[in-house]
């Protein structure tokens, strides 16, 4: 009777084998973003997103020394905005989608923030980092989105929707095309 119960489960498994291997090559070929992380990239700091496969590509270049005086170095900016990006990845089921970046001002500083829809803007709870005094030398905001993140990426419009002149780059288009 045992033999005859190791047979009937070598059977079911030998049958379920190909259906397993098959779902687990789909889920291989799906970019996955597993998390943020801070890391130095050519000598300089920089929030990088990683895929769950481990390839990873820069986000943000933490290169300004303007904040270094105040004690925000471009490796504790890299840091603690990293963090707030995963916080935010977090809280939204590890998922990219739905998920922008846009600028604002908050406590009169022009800011980056992460929002879950085009028609939020900056407050105090979704802040990322405020903009160094060369990103925000443009009045447009749809420049210094182009000037902080991957200008080549951002010029094809794809990852930028506009809700009332407000420019939102859409955080999970920015970056699987990175990839």
């Amino acid at each position: 009777m045992k033999s005859v119960a190791k047979w009937a489960i070598a059977g079911l498994l030998a049958i379920n084998l190909p259906w397993m291997a098959t779902e687990s090559a789909q889920a291989g070929s799906i970019k996955s973003l597993a998390s943020f992380q801070c890391q130095q990239v050519n000598g300089y700091y920089a929030t990088v997103a990683v895929q769950r496969s481990g390839r990873s590509a820069p986000v943000i270049a933490w290169t300004s020394e303007e904040f270094s005086d105040a004690g925000y170095t471009p490796q504790r900016r890299c840091g603690e905005v990293t963090s707030r990006l995963n916080s935010v990845l977090r809280d939204n089921g590890n998922r990219l989608s739905n998920l922008y970046l846009t600028v604002g001002r908050v406590n009169s500083h022009t800011v980056v923030c992460s929002v879950n829809n085009t028609q939020s803007g900056c407050n105090r709870s979704n802040v990322l980092f405020t903009l160094s005094q060369t990103n925000r030398r443009s009045n447009d905001p749809r420049e210094i989105l182009a000037r902080l993140f991957n200008t080549r990426v951002l010029s094809s419009g794809s990852s930028v929707q506009e809700s009332g002149g407000q420019p939102y780059v859409n955080l999970e288009r920015l970056v699987n095309q990175l990839f």
